[in-house]
């Protein structure tokens, strides 16, 4: 055997290559990838995940594939998208009072729809929003009325005693109408009105406010009706409404403030001044009232 000697032989003859030829992939076709076309993967189509569209992950499955599925595809398929805000937006046009007196009558209002936007978007809130107002958060610096110009001048020109006891009946009578002056330089509008508290009833004069946030009464008013320092249901004019007491150090602790609350509350609106001396209160404003018409 090629003068080897026979341990050398049976040696050679026991290696995997030379024992078997089958089993050689360099040496047998059906064995190298290279040179048989099933074996190759790069050159069969059954074999190449790129060139068959059963071996492609995206393309085995098109539903899958978010780039050839439009159902998943949010810019080319908006139901698959984030919900956005539908909902119309208030109207707007050019700048004029037409366009803000449309804004502000139609629908939806624009101060709802920008909290509800708020509110969906999940934007921050600010944990002081939450809550009510605190009496001590408002003050207002009122210099040219007091204690004594309410009892004095002011009363003078109502005709009625400040702080003067009321009787039930005009505790309990509910005004539609209310009447008022404008007071001094700063045009003060103060509204005479009974203000009763439990069985005790006296006529009140109030600065008329819609900055202030509540309706405060002053220290010789709270105290005439007992009222302490927490809020107490009172009657306005015959309307029942929390009053508080005005802060003992703020700038408007003698006098009393008739605040927005108290005017959103009961739709109060401002009528039509005469002389610029006298005003009207219109209680009810949008319910029961109606504009009168241009002549």
């Amino acid at each position: 055997m090629l003068g080897l000697p026979s341990q050398q032989v049976l040696k050679a003859l026991r290696h995997p290559l030379l024992r078997n030829p089958l089993r050689s992939p360099l040496r047998h076709p059906l064995r190298s990838p290279l040179r048989h076309p099933l074996r190759s993967p790069l050159r069969h189509p059954l074999r190449s995940r790129l060139r068959h569209p059963l071996r492609h992950p995206l393309l085995r499955n098109p539903l899958r594939s978010p780039l050839l599925d439009p159902l998943l595809d949010p810019l080319r398929n908006p139901l698959h998208a984030r919900p956005a805000h539908t909902e119309q937006a208030p109207f707007s046009g050019p700048p004029s009072h037409a366009t803000i007196a449309r804004r502000f009558s139609s629908q939806p209002n624009p101060l709802t729809f920008t909290e509800k936007r708020t509110k969906d978007r999940g934007e921050f809130i600010d944990i002081h929003d939450i809550g009510g107002v605190e009496p001590e958060d408002y003050d207002v610096l009122i210099t040219d009325i007091d204690n004594n110009t309410l009892r004095s001048e002011v009363a003078e020109l109502i005709g009625i005693p400040y702080l003067k006891k009321a009787t039930k009946e005009e505790a309990n009578n509910v005004v539609e109408i209310g009447h008022g002056i404008t007071y001094g330089r700063k045009f003060r509008i103060i509204f005479p009105c009974v203000v009763s508290f439990e069985d005790k009833a006296h006529w009140v004069f109030f600065i008329v406010d819609t900055g202030a946030p509540l309706t405060y009464l002053s220290a010789q008013a709270g105290k005439l009706l007992s009222i302490g320092s927490d809020p107490a249901p009172v009657k306005i004019a015959g309307y029942i409404h929390p009053v508080y007491l005005s802060p003992e150090h703020s700038h408007f602790a003698n006098v009393n403030i008739l605040g927005n609350d108290f005017c959103t509350a009961y739709n109060v609106a401002l009528g039509p001044r005469r002389n610029n001396r006298t005003v009207e209160l219109l209680f009810g404003w949008g319910t029961k009232w109606e504009p009168k018409p241009k002549l």
